[in-house]
């Protein structure tokens, strides 16, 4: 990836990471915001802080994780200034890896991502944010409770709330009764 200042000035090499690059970003945004709308506005959003700031970028890390990480901080945002109101069902085929060749592996697959979703969906937007953010992104502790604008034990007692859950809604899938 590219990670020198000369390379991320150069338009052409600032496409050439989005074009790579950038359905990595929606997708982690839609696990956060599950609307495929606010999923494109805060992938927008964070491009253009990402080229406004483009001199702070100082290569410390590479382009992919310093854009990833803006995208998925615009989507916090996006859902914090969002008013509640109920949430779109999100398309399952965005957020299920694809399935195994046989039929069988396929039909398996897509009924995890199904209940997957639904047990995703019912967790609180602070569960689902902290959750994402430590198991799917790999975020610490810390920085999920700044993130979030919350402590550490808040993000701690979030995560376990959604473990819980998923483990209570998933527990068919790990064999238990």
């Amino acid at each position: 990836m590219l990670t020198s200042l000369k390379s991320w000035n150069r338009p052409d090499r600032f496409h050439a990471v989005l074009s790579k690059r950038s359905v990595r970003w929606y997708n982690a945004c839609l696990r956060i915001t599950r609307d495929a709308d606010l999923a494109a506005d805060a992938v927008q959003e964070a491009l253009l802080k990402a080229w406004d700031r483009r001199d702070e970028f100082r290569g410390d890390s590479e382009l992919d994780t310093w854009i990833h990480r803006i995208a998925l901080n615009a989507a916090i945002d996006l859902m914090r200034r969002r008013r509640p109101q109920a949430t779109d069902e999100v398309e399952a085929e965005r957020l299920v890896a694809a399935p195994a060749g046989s039929p069988h592996g396929e039909y398996v697959q897509e009924a995890l991502g199904r209940d997957l979703i639904a047990a995703m969906q019912r967790l609180t937007t602070m569960e689902r944010q902290t959750f994402v953010l430590k198991h799917i992104e790999g975020w610490r502790l810390e920085e999920i409770a700044e993130t979030l604008q919350t402590n550490a034990n808040n993000t701690k007692q979030a995560l376990f709330r959604a473990v819980r859950k998923l483990r209570v809604d998933l527990h068919v899938w790990r064999g238990e009764s």
